[in-house]
């Protein structure tokens, strides 16, 4: 087989997010951004869940600046079988923290209890500044362990070299292998969040504390062009 890394188009949206709900559904994040929504919702297109998440993407895209969709193409059948979501600051981003309107109660306060702590770590760190952000990068289950990933994310440090821009990475436990082999480095920050707060969607049976691992690829490993407040592990 052979893949390709291209930019996804609006028809591509909803192949696109299969690829992403296939391979997230069952994450705590996951399943409290979308707790009414069940697994099949989430993965099935045509559920109403899908058909409004959707419409609610192409909305946005409509309007985004810095948000770029790529899809990664298996070349022989034509299907998207990966995906990521890059935001691209060529000027000092403006992104601020927002809210979960959607969710309301108990469902916001377990929500937020997971993104808030990344949120306010990427608030902080990049707040002002110019760099790339891996929001999502996702291969579907059946497709994983073919370099997939990698490619994805080769496609993204060949624009980060170009424009001369670390990459931030907020890392799942499950990736932080990908990210080490291609080269990214750890940041000292490590926001916290609980598992337990999610009840029987704990990853691992366990109510204790678990923090995101956060990375920065830097083109050329440059590390001058890291704001001061970005400080690497050792």
């Amino acid at each position: 087989m052979v893949f390709v890394v291209l930019p996804a188009l609006l028809p591509d949206m909803s192949p696109v997010f299969d690829v992403y709900f296939a391979a997230f559904k069952t994450t705590p994040i996951t399943r409290a951004l979308f707790p009414s929504a069940s697994e099949d919702d989430l993965v099935r297109p045509d559920s109403d869940f899908r058909t409004t998440h959707t419409a609610n993407t192409l909305k946005f895209l409509h309007t985004a600046t810095t948000r770029y969709t790529v899809k990664c193409v298996d070349t022989e059948t034509g299907k998207v079988v990966g995906m990521a979501l890059w935001d691209i600051y060529l000027t000092p981003s403006e992104w601020k923290k927002g809210g979960i309107s959607w969710l309301q109660g108990k469902e916001k306060e377990r929500a937020e209890a997971l993104v808030n702590p990344l949120w306010d770590a990427r608030e902080l760190l990049w707040n002002n500044e110019r760099y790339v952000y891996c929001n999502v990068l996702a291969v579907h289950p059946d497709y994983q362990r073919r370099g997939i990933g990698e490619l994805i994310f080769k496609y993204g440090m060949g624009i980060a070299e170009q424009v001369q821009l670390p990459i931030y990475i907020e890392s799942s436990k499950e990736a932080q292998r990908l990210y080490e082999k291609m080269g990214c480095r750890r940041l000292k920050a490590r926001p916290v969040y609980k598992f337990g707060d999610l009840g029987s969607d704990e990853t691992d049976g366990s109510k204790e504390d678990r923090g995101a691992v956060l990375y920065v690829w830097i083109p050329s490993g440059k590390t001058e062009i890291l704001p001061e407040k970005v400080e690497l592990a050792a």
